[in-house]
Order: C-alpha cells, then structure tokens, then sequence
C-alpha cells in the first residue's frame, strides 16, 4: 500500500509539471522556435535506464528459480546501468548549459522553455538517486548474505519502482521532444 502511494503521489507530481509546461507552451504564441535539440546523450541515458527495467525483471525471475548467480549478475547489471544513466544525464546537463551562450539574451519564453529541460531531467534524477538505497539493499543481500524468499517482495516493490522511473522519463521525454 505504500508504496502505491508513493507512486500515485509522484505520478501527480510529474504529471503537473508535464501539464503545466504544456500548457505553458500551448498558451504561449512567442514560444522560441531557436531553443537547443536535446543532447544526444540523453538518448543514451534513455537505453541505460531500460536496460535497468530488464536487468530487473532478470532479477525477478531469477529469484523466483533461486538463482542467486543470476539475480547478483542481473542486480549488478541494474546498478551500472544506473550509474552510467546518472553520468549521461551529467553530461547532458554540460551539453545543453554549453548551448545556452548562443541565446544567452533570451526572452522569458526562451528561459522558460530552457528550464524546462532543467526541471524535469533534474527532478528524475533526484528519484533516480533515490532508488538507488533500495537497489541497494536488495543488492547488499543478494551479494553479501544469504538471499531468502522473504526478501523476494523487497525485490519486487524495488523493481515496481523502476519500472515506474522509466514510464516517467519516456512521458518526460516525449514531453521534451514536443514542447522544445
């Protein structure tokens, strides 16, 4: 039950900010038609961060067959997949900053539309880094001690929460793709 809650909430969190930066959007008839193309590194990060949600579907599975090689190989997967996720979204951060000078005398619309970018790869990545205790706690108990079916609902509530952060990020996405 909480952790239905906790995905209802984000849910309307990152739902309002898609609605209110669309809305913005469509209100506006300035909206600049200048502003960068998203960095190519966000594409990456889009490969990295589904290839977490399979890595942790191969974890799911592989603690239903009690193999724990295979849960620690896919767990470990997941935890890299996240990390190079996080570095790309960095990157891509230096790269759309880098863009900036060229409409450094923005309108307000163009500040707009540039934070826009900000806020929404910045508040994932937030939930991102949050996601990374329960990732690793069930990869502390994968590797380091004895995995027991008891844990087996830590694991699915955790990849539960992926695999919401990458139904977010796609609607983030394409919210980006539209609107910039």
């Amino acid at each position: 039950m909480g952790l239905l809650l906790l995905l209802m909430s984000l849910g309307m969190l990152f739902g309002g900010l898609v609605l209110v930066v669309l809305a913005v959007r469509v209100g506006d008839e300035a909206w600049p038609d200048d502003l960068p193309h998203l960095p190519w590194q966000v594409w990456v990060s889009t490969a990295a961060l589904l290839a977490t949600s399979v890595a942790f579907i191969k974890a799911v599975a592989a603690s239903k067959k009690k193999s724990d090689a295979g849960m620690r190989l896919a767990l470990s997967t997941a935890g890299v997949m996240v990390v190079l996720f996080t570095g790309m979204q960095v990157w891509a951060w230096i790269d759309w900053y880098d863009q900036m000078p060229a409409i450094e005398a923005a309108s307000q619309q163009h500040r707009i539309g540039i934070m826009g970018f900000w806020v929404f790869t910045g508040l994932h990545v937030a939930h991102v880094l949050g996601g990374l205790i329960p990732l690793g706690m069930v990869a502390w108990y994968a590797i380091f001690r004895s995995w027991t079916t008891s844990r087996h609902g830590l694991l699915r509530h955790t990849a539960v929460y992926w695999h919401f952060l990458d139904i977010v990020w796609i609607v983030l996405l394409l919210t980006m793709l539209v609107v910039l």
